[in-house]
């Protein structure tokens, strides 16, 4: 008989996953994030008040950066707390000084403040970014007290571009901000502010005029202050959330929120991402980025712009959702079904009213009408302007004058032939020679060189077989109806089939990845020792992807990396093993196509499986391109299993021992 207490048992599972959890908050240090508006409010002197109030109750506290500024209240902080020197950076023949990452992590204090988290490190650095200064630094478990404001915020940044009208260019993802154990709002209002910039105490008197004048109009304050505060208020409820369920305080279920927004390669995907992200976080709900994979290829420029969204969807945590459907809402609704979807987020353009008569109504208007279900924001957007000539526009979409020659040559051909029967079946039945012809090209052809046969093929048809001869009129009303009834299948025929063509195309490239994946797991199934194992995957990286290996192992007595070399071992280096060692102890990957250390020459991931890190994989792509997202994933899955084979040959190893 089921106890009608047992609904109010906690889940095993969950509570594993709390204890997990809570142990891995432990072993890493606590970030406490001093937040506000923007500069000047006060957030670098409120952290050197705390840190006075830290080492009074005996705690180590290090300055590992502040930014003063010039402000003299600020510099008086400073007294009474240890200094740990700068590390330099040379560039261009300028001397620029950094944090020191390693000086700190050797030396691990209790507590290390580290100002301005939004802040882009010199070039050379080991991370591109201050702020993964700082997680390796919680990693390490040292507490960390920062600054930041609020359009730093990766997700904020097109609103702030629209109320002050100046790009952001250091940003941070929201993740930091969410996984932050403590958020201090530090907030005045925009008069004092105003005031603290013309007494001299934000900046020097001549830049103060300037940014008076921009960044710092008193509009511009209200509405940078109304988003920290909301921005606030939205942890706090994270808080009670977090609260509510670290103290087993049930309530009734409900059906959660989730979110999908459509990226392509439009330059305003970027802007319905961060929309999208900035809702999913305020309704503490799952979000997902679809990309619709259909007959249209793209160019290099629009590849790169596809590769660059899906990167920030990922980065601000939303869940890549790749479908494979010529019917771009077909595929937004099937993937919406799958995922149980709650709320779309779409974007309205300004499209030539007769460009929608012919599509049939807008992506919005067509989504709106086959459901009913699922809740849609639609987002204005306004689209630039281009400013290229016809010749650019046809460069960036590969025209192709060749392909528009050939498909001459078919309407020449199939002319030949139609002037060599017409004494013998009619002018009437040359139409279907020639509507042979333009399904014939678009076997072979796009749709521009299509279309342009189907009319060369009626208007030849019309001036050298249709009565009257060698002029473009047609007297008799069956004439006009067979013309128009040749001209419409074949350009409806003709799309299909290169519709049809194309998907094929598509639906090669996803069984490439699939072949591709079978393969590997079979030859992970059939490997007998780590060295074979190693052997296999460098030869499957080789042939599918074009990429060299190397592979190193954890050290069995040591918690560290092993200089034993599987794989190529050519790609052995001292300065290469150094990357690949962080890798290791972060469980972070690094190398080229990252944003740690991303000048070094191989890629690293970090083999990880059941929590523990058991090796580390070099690759060293031949011909120096980043791969696509599609390939990353793939690329992911197949570390994923070989983490998961390397563990089993070390397993058998010990048992034989």
């Amino acid at each position: 008989m089921k106890n009608q207490n047992d609904e109010f048992r906690p889940n095993p599972d969950e509570i594993l996953k709390k204890i997990n959890k809570e142990k891995a908050k432990i072993q890493k240090g606590k970030l406490k994030v001093f937040f506000g508006m923007c500069a000047g409010v006060g957030k670098t002197f409120a952290m050197l008040e705390f840190a006075h109030l830290l080492k009074n109750e005996g705690k180590n506290v290090v300055i590992g950066i502040v930014e003063t500024h010039g402000r003299s209240e600020t510099e008086q902080l400073l007294n009474g707390l240890i200094c740990y020197p700068l590390k330099k950076v040379e560039y261009k023949g300028i001397t620029l000084q950094e944090l020191d990452l390693d000086g700190i992590i050797a030396l691990k204090p209790d507590f290390v403040l580290v100002d301005e988290l939004a802040h882009n490190n010199a070039p050379g650095s080991r991370h591109l970014k201050r702020y993964q200064d700082i997680v390796e630094l919680l990693e390490n478990g040292i507490n960390v007290l920062t600054t930041v404001n609020v359009q730093h915020l990766e997700s904020r940044v097109n609103t702030i571009q629209d109320i002050t009208g100046i790009k952001i260019n250091e940003t941070i993802p929201d993740s930091i901000i969410e996984n932050a154990d403590e958020i201090e709002l530090i907030d005045i209002s925009p008069d004092d502010l105003l005031k603290r910039l013309s007494e001299g105490k934000v900046y020097i008197p001549q830049n103060a005029i300037i940014a008076k004048n921009n960044f710092f109009k008193k509009g511009n304050l209200h509405a940078l202050r109304e988003l920290s505060l909301r921005l606030t208020a939205e942890r706090v409820d994270m808080d009670v959330v977090d609260y509510k369920n670290s103290n087993q305080i049930t309530s009734s279920w409900r059906t959660k929120d989730k979110l999908m927004v459509a990226v392509n390669a439009d330059i305003n995907s970027e802007k319905l991402i961060r929309i999208t992200r900035r809702m999913a976080y305020s309704l503490d709900a799952k979000w997902y980025a679809i990309n619709i994979s259909s007959q249209s290829n793209l160019n290099e420029s629009e590849r790169k712009s596809l590769q660059n969204n899906l990167e920030l969807a990922v980065e601000l945590g939303a869940k890549i959702i790749h479908i494979i459907d010529d019917d771009v809402v077909n595929g937004i609704l099937r993937a919406a079904y799958d995922y149980n979807i709650t709320q779309i987020i779409l974007g309205k353009t300004n499209e030539n009213p007769l460009k929608l008569i012919l599509k049939g109504g807008s992506l919005t208007d067509k989504l709106i009408a086959k459901q009913s279900n699922i809740d849609f924001h639609i987002v204005n957007l306004q689209r630039k302007k281009r400013d290229k000539s016809l010749f650019q526009l046809l460069q960036e979409k590969k025209f192709s004058y060749k392909e528009y020659l050939i498909s001459l040559c078919f309407v020449l051909f199939f002319s030949g032939i139609s002037f060599a029967l017409n004494s013998f079946i009619g002018y009437q039945s040359v139409g279907l020679i020639y509507l042979l012809g333009v399904t014939m090209t678009s076997l072979f052809l796009g749709r521009g060189a299509i279309l342009l046969s189907a009319i060369v093929s009626v208007l030849v048809w019309d001036y050298f077989f249709i009565p009257p001869l060698y002029e473009f009129s047609i007297h008799s009303f069956h004439d006009y109806i067979t013309l128009f009834t040749n001209l419409t299948v074949g350009i409806i025929l003709s799309f299909k089939i290169s519709t049809l063509r194309k998907i094929q195309k598509n639906l090669q490239s996803n069984q490439k990845h699939i072949s591709t994946l079978y393969f590997y797991l079979d030859s992970m199934n059939k490997a007998n020792s780590i060295k074979d194992v190693a052997y296999k995957s460098a030869f499957v990286f080789k042939k599918y992807f074009e990429i060299d290996c190397i592979f190193y192992l954890k050290d069995k007595i040591q918690d560290s990396l092993d200089k034993r070399v599987f794989g190529n071992q050519l790609l052995f280096d001292e300065k290469e093993f150094a990357i690949a060692s962080w890798t290791f102890l972060n469980k972070q990957k690094s190398g080229r196509f990252s944003k740690t250390l991303p000048n070094a020459n191989l890629q690293y991931y970090p083999l990880t499986i059941q929590g523990q890190t058991i090796g580390v994989a070099g690759l060293k792509y031949l011909k120096n391109i980043k791969p696509d997202h599609e390939t990353t994933i793939l690329i992911d899955s197949l570390m994923n299993q070989l983490a998961n084979t390397l563990l089993r040959e070390i397993n058998i190893d010990k048992d034989k021992k």
